[in-house]
């Protein structure tokens, strides 16, 4: 929905961060029309720096998307938004008509006639922000050039307290490795599944590389990954498999991203900040090949070799009070971006 405050004062720096975000969001929303993420990014992106017709022209790519996608709910809030701004615009007032017809038959809405009245006695509620809120929202980092979404959705993490899940909890006999939150909590994450097994299963299920390979590379991954040294990155299973020339590391990528429909970010083209590389732990990041690589508002978006790392996304939901968007991307250019900014050993 659209923001209807103003937009803030940005440094020349910053504008320019953001219309670099501004042009990548256009190419990968044309690209992919019905990223939904991506296009709420974009518009987030034009209202920073005050275009609020491009702003709104987005809103209604957006809207109609949900519509076509069946998000009705979602397509009321954007057709709301559009209205606040233009209440006159004759074919958001059709759209949003139709959106809420839909929404009754499948009784999401009630009719207007059907809808009851509060009592003048009733006690109206009051929403309370969440703990740590309640000041409002802390103010985001003004992002450097975003990166290209291949319709994967957002993963909201859970903003407040860091705490050890069961998920994180060290198994008896297994590897972890423990963290530092941002108030002294530890986060116990475990390193003996680090997602390589259920990714060596989606390769060999698509047929994208024979088992034999597959297999083979596994077993070398895990031995070189069982007991890293501090300042050692992982070894990744994608590039384990180009380097024994069953495939093309290219290709292994791509074919990835068109079987699973995870976001792809081609990282080797951004100049990464080191500030945002640095919102992570230097341990989880070389350790699991997982780099943040850019901010815009109130979302985070992290590089990741293995996009079946679910425990690595876990522990990462758990230090970063932010939503997170996932992007598979080269082992090759999660390495640099993390060279730049640490010291890794070879």
């Amino acid at each position: 929905m659209l923001s209807t405050a103003s937009p803030p004062t940005l440094s020349s720096e910053e504008q320019e961060q953001i219309l670099q975000t501004i042009e990548m969001f256009e190419v990968i929303t044309q690209a992919n029309p019905q990223d939904c993420q991506s296009m709420d990014i974009l518009k987030d992106a034009y209202q920073r720096v005050g275009k609020q017709k491009e702003a709104l022209q987005v809103a209604r790519r957006l809207a109609d998307t949900y519509v076509e996608l069946g998000q009705f709910s979602a397509a009321m809030l954007e057709y709301e938004g559009i209205l606040q701004k233009e209440p006159d615009n004759g074919e958001v007032i059709v759209a949003l008509g139709d959106v809420e017809e839909k929404l009754q038959k499948s009784g999401q809405l009630k009719p207007p006639a059907a809808m009851a009245m509060p009592s003048a006695q009733a006690t109206p509620s009051v929403l309370q922000p969440p703990p740590g809120l309640a000041g409002g929202l802390p103010s985001g980092t003004i992002p450097p050039p975003s990166g290209i979404n291949l319709d994967f959705r957002t993963v909201s993490s859970d903003g407040g307290t860091l705490m050890t899940t069961a998920a994180t909890m060290r198994p008896e006999g297994g590897h972890s490795m423990r963290l530092a939150g941002g108030h002294g909590e530890q986060l116990n994450i475990n390193m003996a599944d680090d997602g390589n097994e259920a990714l060596a299963k989606f390769l060999i299920q698509h047929r994208l590389v024979t088992e034999e390979v597959v297999s083979s590379a596994l077993e070398r991954v895990q031995k070189k990954n069982k007991d890293l040294a501090p300042n050692v990155a992982a070894t990744s299973l994608v590039d384990e498999i180009s380097r024994r020339g069953a495939i093309e590391q290219e290709a292994l990528l791509a074919s990835i991203v068109d079987r699973s429909k995870f976001a792809y970010i081609p990282l080797e083209y951004y100049d990464v900040d080191r500030s945002v590389v640095k919102m992570l732990p230097e341990s989880l990041s070389i350790g699991r090949l997982i780099v943040p690589f850019d901010i815009i508002s109130r979302t985070v978006m992290i590089a990741m070799a293995n996009p079946f790392d679910s425990l690595g996304k876990e522990a990462v939901q758990q230090l970063l009070d932010y939503n997170v968007q996932w992007h598979l991307a080269s082992p090759q250019a999660i390495l640099k971006a993390l060279g730049d900014t640490y010291r890794i050993e070879k």
